[in-house]
């Protein structure tokens, strides 16, 4: 993933003298506030990240038990809301884990689980209609071939609520950027769409295609509408277009988590 990007970075950036700067030119973003990330690079310190009202409380490598006492293990009791077990020991190991905690300042706080070159094979338990596995199955199954890449994220926002799921193929959507598409989800009729940002802004500040792969993602809802958007380049850029306070927090949540992919290596 990183020599993908590194390479679509270092072409953008040789050609062009300006800052290399993510472009959103879709409908839907005429209006959008825009957050430089800070505190990425040294999140196993005392640092923390942060973009807008929204800062990172904990960044742990890996975890046996989250603080809601949910287990990061491939065993243990599978409860209605608790699908945190099928984030084995095994991933957890090989440190291809990573557990954090979100805040807007306010009494909301986020538990996020992400999990790098994960086997979506891993994302059945039972028959759950609700995984989102069997939500974008066909997007899964199509790319079952480069298992290596993708990335599988849970994110709880509050008690006894279900948790969200996000699943992105980083190969697919690097090497096919004008169709793939990924997934948050948290039920069949609740769910955002990710889609890989092919724009750069030129030299004339106006949006310009790059050679090949993505440079960001955007969060689009169920009518194809931008609400958020993540640049990979550098520290990173969060974007967010006109979203209630509660949307505005899960999709804050799901940047932070692509974000945090170059730290888990």
């Amino acid at each position: 993933m990183k020599q993908v990007l590194l390479g679509a970075f270092v072409l953008v950036l040789l050609s062009n003298c300006r800052p290399a700067k993510m472009a959103l030119d879709s409908e839907g973003w005429n209006k959008k506030e825009e957050y430089k990330v800070a505190g990425k690079r040294g999140l196993f310190t005392r640092e923390r990240m942060s973009f807008g009202e929204f800062y990172t409380t904990e960044v742990k490598r890996s975890w046996v038990k989250g603080s809601g006492g949910r287990f990061g293990l491939g065993s243990g009791i599978v409860t209605d809301f608790d699908y945190t077990n099928i984030i084995s020991v095994e991933y957890i190991k090989r440190n291809q884990t990573i557990r954090f905690s979100l805040t807007d300042g306010t009494n909301r706080a986020s538990e996020v689980y992400c999990v790098s070159k994960f086997n979506s094979t891993d994302l059945t338990i039972g028959n759950n209609p609700n995984s989102i596995r069997n939500i974008a199955i066909d997007i899964i199954e199509a790319a079952n071939n480069s298992a290596e890449s993708k990335y599988y994220v849970q994110l709880y926002l509050g008690k006894g609520e279900r948790p969200w799921e996000l699943l992105l193929d980083n190969v697919q959507a690097q090497m096919k950027p004008g169709s793939y598409v990924g997934y948050l989800s948290q039920s069949p009729d609740n769910y955002y769409t990710i889609v890989p940002v092919r724009k750069m802004e030129g030299k004339d500040g106006k949006p310009a295609p790059i050679l090949f792969g993505a440079v960001g993602f955007e969060f689009r809802d169920k009518n194809n509408r931008p609400l958020a958007a993540v640049s990979l380049i550098d520290r990173g850029v969060v974007y967010f277009g006109e979203v209630s306070h509660s949307e505005k927090f899960l999709l804050a949540n799901a940047c932070a988590a692509l974000l945090m992919q170059e730290v888990i290596g």
